[in-house]
C-alpha cells in the first residue's frame, strides 16, 4: 500500500449550483470552528486555510471506528509528517467517505489520523481549494457558484462609493431606495455582498414598506454580523428594522419584534437625530397593541412622547399650535394619530364595559380633534365642522392641561 505524504484523493459532490452562506463560530484566538457530519455524525472542524490537509485526533477516529462509521476496509496507509516542532512523525491515513458542510457533500476525504489523543479537526486546504472560489466575511463563509462573476475593483469603488454617497446624504426618497437595491443586486450577483452592503438592502426594503423581504434580510445581518460588527449604530438600526418588519409583516413574530424594539429604544432615545425612530415608533406600537386585542394605552402615552420629543426638536411647544402656528408634515400627522388612537382606545374600553362613551372621553377627544384641525389636518377639520366645534379659537390653560400638556 502506498505511503501518502500531504496527497489527498476524493471526488467532491455538490449539490446544487446557488451561492452557499456558512455560518462559523468564533473561537477565543481568534480561529473560526464551522459545523459538519463526518460520516453522518456531527463534528466541529477549524476553518484552517494554513493547514495542507484534513486531519483528525486519534479520539475521533476511535469514536467513528466504535460506532462503526468506518472500518478496516478505511484505512489506507501510513504518512511520514513533520510536526510543529521540527520532527517528523508516522501518521495514519483514513478515508472519509462523506464529510457534509453546510449541505455540501464532499466524498471519499482522505484524512491525517494525528498522534496527538485530543487534537483539533482541521479542514485544511486540500479540501478548502476543491470548494472552488470562497468569501471570508467576518464568521460567514461563502462558497460561490460556478457561474458567479467577480467585480472588478474600478467597478467595485464605484458601487461602493455611490452607495455610500446616498446613505451618507440621508436620501429616503423611494428611487433613492430603488437605487440602492439595484446597486446591492449587482453585488450579490457577483456573490461579494458584504456586512454594510446588506444593511444597506434591508434598510432599504425598510423604507419602501417591503417588510417580508426586509424580515428576511434583516434576520440574515443578525445571524451573520450582530457578534462581529464593530459598529453599535449599524447594530441598533438593524435591530430597529427587525422589530418594524416583525410587527408589520403577516409572516413576522410580533412578540420578537417589541423584544426587539425594546431592546433598540434607550439607544435612540438618546439620540435626537433619529427622526425615523420618533415617526414610526407610535404606529409600531399601535399595531402591535391592535394584534394584542387589549386597547391602546401604551400607544397613547408614546404617541404623546412622540409628539412632546419632535416639539422639543423643533424648537416649539404646544402653545405655539395653540397660537396656529404651521408645523412641519410630521407633527401635523402625529396630532391627527392622537384623535385617531384616543378614539379607538375609548370605544375598545365602552364595548368591552357596554357602556356610552362619558363626558371626559368626548372632550378629550373633541380637544384633540380641535388640535389637530389648528394644523389644517382635513379629516380633523371636517369632524370639528360637523360637530360644530371653533377650532380656529384657542385652547384655555385648562384644556391644554386636561390632554396632558402643561
Amino acid at each position: 500500500m502506498r505511503v501518502l505524504l500531504f496527497v489527498l484523493l476524493f471526488v467532491i459532490s455538490i449539490i446544487g449550483n446557488a451561492q452557499t452562506s456558512i455560518k462559523m463560530d468564533k473561537q477565543l484566538d481568534g480561529t473560526y470552528k464551522i459545523s459538519c457530519k463526518i460520516n453522518g455524525a456531527p463534528m466541529k472542524m477549524l476553518f484552517d486555510t494554513g493547514a495542507s490537509v484534513v486531519s483528525i485526533s486519534k479520539s475521533t477516529a476511535m469514536y467513528l471506528y466504535s460506532n462503526e462509521l468506518i472500518d478496516e476496509n478505511d484505512f489506507i496507509g501510513i504518512a511520514k509528517v513533520k510536526i510543529a516542532n521540527g520532527d517528523i512523525t508516522d501518521n495514519m491515513i483514513i478515508r472519509l467517505k462523506d464529510v457534509e458542510i453546510g449541505g455540501l457533500h464532499l466524498k471519499n476525504v482522505e484524512a491525517v489520523v494525528t498522534s496527538s489523543l485530543n487534537a483539533p479537526l482541521l479542514l485544511g486546504q486540500s479540501v478548502i481549494s476543491k470548494l472552488g472560489k470562497i468569501t471570508l466575511n467576518g464568521n460567514i463563509l461563502i462558497i460561490h457558484s460556478s457561474n458567479s462573476q467577480s467585480l472588478s475593483k474600478e467597478e467595485r469603488d464605484k458601487i461602493d462609493n455611490r452607495l455610500r454617497m446616498l446613505r451618507a446624504n440621508r436620501i429616503t426618497d423611494k428611487e433613492a431606495n430603488f437605487e440602492i437595491l439595484d446597486i446591492v443586486k449587482k453585488i450579490e450577483e457577483s456573490g461579494e455582498l458584504n456586512e454594510y452592503e446588506l444593511f444597506c438592502k434591508l434598510v432599504s426594503e425598510s423604507n419602501i414598506n417591503n417588510n417580508d423581504e426586509a424580515l428576511v434580510d434583516a434576520k440574515k445581518w443578525l445571524e451573520r454580523y450582530s457578534l462581529e460588527t464593530d459598529s453599535v449604530d449599524l447594530k441598533m438600526r438593524t435591530i430597529y428594522v427587525s422589530a418594524r418588519a416583525n410587527i408589520l409583516s403577516e409572516k413576522g413574530d410580533k412578540e420578537l419584534g417589541m423584544k426587539h424594539l425594546k431592546r433598540c429604544s434607550s439607544y435612540f432615545e438618546k439620540d435626537s437625530l433619529a427622526r425615523f425612530y420618533w415617526l414610526e415608533l407610535p404606529n409600531l406600537y399601535f399595531e402591535y397593541e391592535k394584534y394584542k386585542g387589549d386597547g391602546y394605552p401604551t400607544t397613547i402615552y408614546i404617541a404623546k412622547s412622540t409628539i412632546n420629543h419632535l416639539l422639543k426638536a423643533e424648537g416649539l411647544s404646544v402653545k405655539d399650535i395653540n397660537n396656529n402656528m404651521c408645523l412641519d408634515h410630521d407633527i401635523k400627522l402625529h396630532f391627527a394619530f392622537m384623535s385617531f388612537i384616543y378614539y379607538q382606545h375609548f370605544n375598545w374600553i365602552n364595548e368591552k364595559n357596554n357602556s356610552p362613551w362619558d363626558s371626559n372621553q368626548d372632550k378629550t377627544i373633541k380637544l384633540w380633534y380641535i388640535l389637530a384641525a389648528k394644523l389644517g389636518y382635513p379629516q380633523a377639520i371636517d369632524f370639528c365642522k360637523q360637530s360644530n366645534m371653533d377650532y380656529k379659537r384657542k385652547l384655555t390653560r385648562k384644556e391644554l392641561e386636561f390632554i396632558g400638556f402643561d
